[in-house]
């Protein structure tokens, strides 16, 4: 699984608010079928806070699944135009049913019973978990059993990482960190070597990251004074088009990335390092 990592610029040349919105749900497709684990907005020179703000609440909102969405965001007037955002439909995403004995689902801390949270699973059901959590905390619970209400079942803290691809999280960083904790960085640009020409060694965690819609990978650390932290590689190269938008380069990279990872291996080309 690949992470990306876009400026706080990304925004920049939506001519409107509603631009906007169908902008980052396009990267949230493209992040959400690729498996990306996390996306990261970063900034260099003046941020654009409201930007920033912006796209972190749309890309946590569009991740969020949409039985908790009311119970976690209350009237926002960033998410006034949520509903143009298209649906993930990744398998935390799934509409809910009656719940499932061994059946692991996200929930949202909703009242205390005594010693127990109560933890709101969607459809009016509520898992019953040991240890009052504060209200308002998510978490994964395992359901156990049926109790005596109807609506109610006892569960348990889920431990571990998701059965599924449960969705990316979000984080801002400063250009300076953008890279701590990956082991390869692969910078996308049209002014980078070609991918037909580039032997790339895919890490364990990999980042990807996109300039943004008036300056390259390179010209930002360039201009920061920065040493590049990986390859620039051109991901299309001979393209029709003056400029390939990020949402657009996003499905592009992470489908040749993907294909190296998964399909190269088995044609004697693999990428891992």
């Amino acid at each position: 699984m690949f992470s990306i990592a876009i400026p706080h610029d990304f925004l920049s040349e939506s001519p409107d608010e509603a631009s906007k919105v169908r902008k980052i749900g396009f990267l949230a497709r493209a992040a959400a079928i690729f498996k990306a684990p996390l996306i990261i907005i970063y900034h260099y020179g003046k941020p654009l806070r409201e930007e920033i703000d912006l796209m972190k609440t749309l890309l946590e909102y569009l991740a969020t699944p949409p039985y908790l969405r009311k119970k976690v965001y209350k009237l926002d007037k960033r998410l006034k135009l949520a509903g143009l955002l298209p649906p993930l439909k990744i398998p935390s995403h799934v509409a809910p049913e009656e719940p499932r004995v061994g059946e692991v689902r996200e929930g949202v801390v909703e009242r205390w019973d005594g010693y127990y949270s109560l933890v709101y699973i969607g459809g009016g059901r509520y898992a019953k978990v040991p240890k009052p959590y504060p209200i308002g905390t998510r978490l994964l619970v395992k359901i156990e059993a049926p109790t005596q209400r109807s609506d109610t079942f006892r569960a348990s803290v889920f431990k571990g990482p998701p059965p599924a691809y449960w969705g990316y999280r979000v984080e801002v960083r400063p250009l300076e960190t953008l890279t701590e904790g990956f082991d390869t960085v692969v910078l996308t640009g049209k002014e980078g070597k070609s991918i037909c020409e580039t032997n790339i060694r895919l890490g364990e965690k990999t980042l990807i990251v996109f300039g943004s819609p008036r300056k390259g990978v390179d010209e930002i650390y360039r201009e920061a004074g920065l040493k590049p932290p990986g390859d620039l590689v051109n991901f299309v190269p001979g393209q029709g088009v003056e400029t390939i938008r990020t949402e657009e380069a996003a499905f592009i990279v992470l489908g040749v990335l993907h294909y190296l990872a998964n399909c190269g291996a088995r044609r004697g080309c693999s990428p891992r390092a």
